[in-house]
């Protein structure tokens, strides 16, 4: 029974940071149905094997685990599988040029990150271009701080371009596009009201306006350049079943001075012909986007032929978005204005910034993308699966420390003078160097700790037994016992921002709840060569701050 309830509290501890009792038990019964009678002692002893593991780190777990049980290091539950990103249609060494195209009107969530990775490893696998372009088209949406915060983010996630393409500053270069589809009958002045125009699409109906010679529409779009507000449209098909071709605008007028140029332009062009347009500008080979542009794809093909550009192949997939997080901008700005969360970069939310503060790697959205590939299909990222990818990263790189929350304070007694305490910053990799502390007269123990073993022998780890007696910790020798605790002495305070599952969340909530904790933590925290530790027995944080020392919860 011990090597059965053992095994899975192992695989559990392995699969998520730290081993659930309930779905322990769960295993257990369901492989030794018998164990059910027992079922008072069965739960006593998984409550003890969860606390025992505990006290181990992942290289520990995974050593345990393959010596007891090696298959089911193999059967992780909801297993992950990196692929490779399949081929390109039409792509050749050499000649492939992609592009990244935000538009700045919000900070970038982790669709757009995965999106964008998806663009650079394509470029890198047939060793093509990546443009960097930023459609503002809208003067009315795009702010001048998302431009640089947007930068930001693309090289946190390791993209570098070999160009950057800012829309705006490329105006003329589309109007006098637009001016060819004048020309050559592709496109005409509308001057009907916005509801008429809506009721004509709807049912299907060509205007009054489509007939007009282009001698007049020439005549109109000077006008509209000088402020009169009507629309330049596309002359498509108004029967079309996709709506999209049914004529749609091209451009439109907007009195406003647009932040990037410092100029009132008057004609600004909509998604639809700015983002064709340029993507012909620059020669664009593969646009790789989200599956609800997917009706787009025919329209955006003509408008590129018609000005004269061979068009792209379009790769269609399924919008990513994290498990019961908002991940739209449309979704987190309330939150963010509203005072729901602490700004964009809060690391509960989905965005860039957020994920960042949180410790997740660039290299685990790598890693779900290669997983995901280029399927149609909304891509629903599990938070387990997600933080797993990134445990695993983190692991080998994160120097372990100790750190205390809701500390007791313990004398020692009758222990050893001058011992220190001295472990390995990274099990199993001594080129990492080692942690070695001075004991001082009282160590610091978490109280839940503290509460569960009272007048008992516990190791404290790296150093030697003590009994816990009252608010003493008398010396109880060196032979190895459990459990196996972290602890403290002589150290500094810090603060940890602790994010929990939010079990209570109502809609327009988060999953997850943040509050900021007083903890003590070992000293030597403060110089180490890690961006991220392992909080032994804790879980994964991310050092935002030294001194004073500030830590982010990542996860367990």
């Amino acid at each position: 029974m011990h090597d059965l309830i053992l095994k899975h509290t192992l695989a559990n501890a392995l699969k998520y940071g730290k081993a659930d009792g309930k779905a322990v038990l769960a295993k257990v019964f369901a492989e030794n149905p018998e164990a059910r009678k027992k079922a008072a002692e069965v739960v006593k002893m998984v409550g003890e094997e969860v606390f025992r593991v505990g006290g181990m780190d992942a290289s520990e777990i995974e050593k345990q685990l393959r010596k007891l049980e090696p298959g089911m290091l193999h059967k992780p539950g909801k297993k992950v599988t990196v692929n490779e990103i399949p081929e390109l249609k039409g792509a050749k060494k050499g000649k492939v040029i992609v592009r990244i195209p935000p538009e700045p009107n919000g900070f970038l969530h982790i669709g757009h990150g995965m999106a964008f990775t998806l663009n650079r490893l394509y470029a890198e696998k047939y060793e093509g271009k990546i443009v960097m372009k930023f459609e503002d088209s809208n003067p009315e949406t795009a702010g001048l701080e998302y431009y640089s915060g947007i930068l930001r983010d693309i090289k946190w996630l390791g993209i570098h371009w070999n160009e950057l393409f800012v829309m705006s500053e490329h105006f003329g270069e589309l109007e006098a596009g637009a001016e060819k589809l004048i020309k050559n009958g592709k496109a005409y002045v509308c001057t009907c009201k916005e509801d008429d125009i809506k009721k004509e699409r709807m049912n299907k109906k060509a205007g009054p306006c489509r007939m007009r010679k282009k001698e007049e529409n020439l005549s109109l779009w000077k006008a509209m350049k000088a402020g009169e507000p009507w629309v330049l449209r596309w002359k498509g098909d108004p029967e079309s079943d996709n709506s999209v071709l049914r004529d749609p605008t091209l451009y439109r007028v907007i009195d406003k001075v647009h932040p990037w140029t410092g100029v009132n332009h008057l004609v600004y062009p909509t998604y639809d012909y700015g983002s064709a347009a340029a993507d012909g500008l620059l020669g664009i080979t593969h646009v790789l986007r989200s599956e609800e542009f997917l009706m787009r794809a025919p329209l955006h093909t003509e408008i590129i032929r018609s000005l004269g550009f061979k068009p792209p192949e379009y790769v269609h997939f399924g919008r990513f978005n994290l498990e019961g997080v908002p991940t739209s901008k449309r979704l987190i700005k309330p939150l963010v204005e509203g005072g729901k969360v602490h700004g964009w970069d809060d690391p509960r939310l989905s965005t860039l910034m957020g994920l960042r503060r949180r410790g997740i790697l660039p290299k685990t959205l790598e890693e779900l993308v290669k997983n995901s590939g280029t399927d149609r299909g909304a891509s629903l990222i599990d938070h387990n699966i997600l933080h797993s990818i990134n445990r695993k990263l983190l692991d080998p790189v994160s120097e372990r420390y100790f750190v205390v929350r809701e500390p007791v304070k313990l004398k020692l007694e009758g222990v050893p003078e001058g011992r220190k305490a001295h472990l390995e910053k990274i099990p199993g990799n001594k080129d990492a160097g080692f942690r070695e502390f001075t004991v001082g007269d009282c160590v610091f123990l978490e109280k839940s700790d503290y509460e569960a073993n009272k007048g008992k022998v516990v190791r404290l780890k790296g150093l030697y037994n003590v009994k816990l007696d009252g608010k003493k910790a008398t010396y109880a020798g060196e032979e190895i016992v459990r459990p196996i605790i972290h602890w403290v002495s002589l150290p500094i305070e810090g603060e940890l921002l602790m994010i929990e599952e939010h079990a209570g969340a109502g809609d327009g909530e988060l999953p997850e709840k943040m509050k900021s904790e007083k903890v003590l933590a070992e000293n030597g925290i403060t110089f180490s060569n890690s961006i991220t530790i392992q909080m032994e027995r804790l879980g994964f944080a991310r050092i935002e701050g030294r001194r004073p020392l500030k830590l982010v919860f990542i996860s367990k």
